[in-house]
């Protein structure tokens, strides 16, 4: 299930709002809503838009009460949300803040992991990942489900290097980092009886 905030109407939407001088908000988000539900088909996920406005993107007691509750019906085994200092971009820091609160509520979510921030940004907001999955099986349904996501034609080229140099790292043809949000301490026996 993919959970939406917003439709990324002012910030996210520079490419439509340049390709369509004049277009009104409302119209920006339909579109961009209509995106979201497309690229969630073709991976086969279930979506909800919450439909919040991005600008800025202001998350109350009530809207963090509302997305536990759709975490709670939906029971998560994993939650997967924006890396949790991209300060880069205040949406989704403030997205990720909100659903580390609500998933705290929630006691069906345990394992709690952020993704690559914005492409491109990582070094500079401290993302370093503690643990990589290996996409290369799937890489083709990512890049289908990237190319409906029209108002942002750059993703398919970010998500490719980020996903091949990711893969570089872990020797796969592409992979995604993550960093665990209450990290899993391995535990190795190096003591051998000699």
């Amino acid at each position: 299930m993919v959970i939406w905030l917003t439709c990324g109407e002012t910030v996210e939407s520079h490419y439509l709002l340049e390709q369509r001088p004049g277009i009104s908000v409302d119209e920006v988000r339909r579109i961009r809503e209509a995106e979201a539900f497309a690229c969630a088909e073709v991976i086969g996920a279930e979506g909800k838009m919450m439909g919040y406005s991005d600008n800025p993107l202001r998350m109350t007691r009530k809207r963090i009460k509302a997305l536990a509750k759709e975490m709670e019906n939906f029971q998560p085994d994993v939650l997967l949300t924006h890396w949790k200092d991209e300060l880069t971009y205040p949406t989704h820091l403030l997205t990720a803040q909100a659903a580390l609160q609500a998933a705290l509520q929630v006691k069906c979510v345990r394992d709690i992991r952020f993704f690559e921030p914005n492409i491109g940004t990582a070094a500079r907001v401290g993302f370093v990942p503690d643990h990589y999955v290996d996409i290369s099986d799937v890489f083709e349904f990512k890049i289908e489900a990237l190319k409906t996501l029209k108002a942002q034609p750059i993703l398919v080229e970010r998500y490719t290097t980020c996903n091949r140099w990711r893969g570089i790292e872990v020797r796969r043809p592409y992979a995604e980092g993550f960093v665990r949000f209450a990290p899993i301490t391995p535990v190795l026996n190096l003591l051998t009886d000699s």
